[in-house]
């Protein structure tokens, strides 16, 4: 297989080898470092993945498991950042191999539907979520993931299992955040922009929190608001990456909008 994962070492072990092309020189950037537990990976991975620095994310999640092989949120981690990161095969081929050892686990099915429904592969991404539900336990991501699969077929169902994914007691302002990008991905940003909402309500601290309500707000075409969250997520923290390159979209956009607004004036 082309791409991050061309280069999995499964061979005979129990388990498969996280090892990845793509995650050689993050291994060797870490080299000489002070040996960390799998806990502090874990959590450096929680906390990329709630500043949207999915590629970060992922190469400590691959940390984790380094460090600990036993750690299913690691190899659910894993599965979600490849669908975040656009690598969707990958992210059901790694699901496919932890599934493998952990079977039948609920968050992993759940990740994997996700991954199947963006391949384009809507009776896999069904299946596996059906199984995700059933299954022993309960999450967020279950619920968050199975509203991703309704989505394009039945809106109303699927707000049902968003709402069922913010009822779970391990729920917080993130969870809003992972449904409003959902919500983008499948061009109904409206939608999108209550989560969104939502979730800089209960965290107005949190650069990330201001920049996806930009993005909805952008998506739906109010540039002036796009451009007041980007700015205040600026404010709170003034080289965050997410919030500077949107800026630059929303400024972009505003000059198209006037040179287009224009451009009519003088043609009337």
């Amino acid at each position: 297989m082309n791409g991050r994962f061309s280069r999995l070492e499964f061979g005979s072990r129990e388990q498969p080898s996280p090892t990845a092309a793509g995650l050689h020189a993050a291994d060797k950037s870490l080299e000489g470092t002070l040996k960390r537990s799998a806990d502090h990976y874990l959590a450096q991975a929680d906390r990329a993945n709630r500043r949207g620095e999915f590629e970060s994310a992922l190469q400590f999640f691959t940390r984790g498991l380094r460090e600990d092989r036993s750690r299913v949120v690691a190899w659910v981690g894993q599965v979600q950042m490849l669908v975040e990161l656009g690598e969707y095969a990958e992210a059901r081929l790694w699901s496919d191999k932890a599934l493998e050892v952990f079977r039948s686990n609920g968050d992993l099915l759940a990740a994997k539907s996700r991954a199947c429904l963006r391949l384009g592969d809507g009776r896999a991404a069904q299946v596996c979520s059906d199984a995700s539900v059933q299954a022993t336990g309960t999450s967020p991501l279950r619920w968050s993931a199975r509203g991703e699969v309704l989505l394009p077929r039945d809106a109303a169902r699927a707000r049902d299992c968003f709402e069922k994914s913010l009822a779970e007691p391990a729920a917080d302002w993130f969870d809003r955040i992972v449904i409003a990008r959902i919500y983008l991905f499948h061009d109904k940003p409206a939608a999108g922009l209550e989560f969104a909402a939502q979730a800089v309500g209960m965290v107005p601290a949190e650069p990330y929190a201001w920049t996806i309500r930009a993005k909805c707000l952008l998506d739906v075409r109010d540039t002036a608001k796009a451009e007041e969250c980007c700015r205040r997520a600026l404010e709170l923290e003034p080289r965050f990456a997410a919030a500077l390159t949107l800026l630059n979209d929303v400024e972009e956009r505003s000059s198209t909008g006037l040179f287009n607004r224009l451009k009519g004036w003088l043609r009337g």
